[in-house]
């Protein structure tokens, strides 16, 4: 029991100092070329990227998703909402650690229920996890409305405001566009890109990178910060 804690205390420090070197107070995610514009499949892209995209291309696969990225599938066009691979490792040691607790707590916790690797995460799982990120169109940032969302005054519940709704393999995503000031000037800055799982209590979360185009659809690259199981 001991060990398994301190294999998920070595790995969540591991990755909070991955996380401070690899990216920068915005999350930024290198789409790898100028432009980000990519000749080649999505799937390819991530190949070619594996840095962020190791374990996602992983995932998809266990998830048996493959051809959704590559193009051989039924959607001609998608915007994925892309979960790098520290946002899928954070996933994995809070899993952990909630086993960990359990054990402190004198639960019996199988040491197979444990996820060292992403193929430990069920597949149907890792299905859930991709189909609420995958919007079956391709959109860019210039597509997505300015708008908002905020917490009521009881903090119980947003309230979605403008934007756009997008209808996802599962589910719905809420998207808006948030332009900051610059100099003094509103709206005149960096044209930031938030989303959010349509009608319930989970965060906003801005997506770090927008508009890494491929021939089969454009990523969104979510930030390293983002936690699955808020979405």
């Amino acid at each position: 029991m001991v060990s398994k804690i301190t294999n998920t205390l070595i790995g969540i420090i591991c990755l909070f100092l991955i996380s401070l070197c690899s990216c920068t107070k915005y999350n930024y995610i290198d789409g790898g070329v100028a432009e980000g514009i990519h000749d080649c499949s999505m799937w390819e892209y991530f190949q070619r990227q594996t840095v962020d995209w190791d374990s996602t291309m992983i995932m998809i696969e266990h998830a048996g998703m493959k051809s959704i990225f590559d193009g051989s599938g039924p959607h001609e066009q998608i915007t994925f909402f892309g979960i790098t691979d520290i946002a899928i490792a954070r996933y994995m040691l809070k899993h952990n650690y909630a086993l960990d607790q359990n054990k402190l707590a004198g639960q019996a916790v199988d040491d197979e229920d444990y996820w060292n690797k992403v193929t430990d995460i069920p597949a149907s799982t890792c299905e859930s996890i991709l189909k609420k990120m995958i919007v079956p169109q391709r959109l860019m940032l210039k597509d997505i409305p300015l708008g908002s969302r905020t917490k009521t005054s009881d903090g119980r519940e947003y309230i979605e405001d403008k934007g756009t709704i997008l209808p996802a393999l599962s589910g719905q995503i809420f998207a808006w566009m948030d332009p900051e000031d610059y100099k003094e000037v509103e709206d005149a800055g960096a044209k930031r890109l938030f989303i959010a799982r349509r009608l319930n209590t989970s965060s906003n979360w801005r997506v770090a990178s927008t508009d890494i185009q491929t021939n089969t659809g454009v990523v969104q690259s979510m930030g390293y910060d983002f936690e699955i199981d808020n979405f």
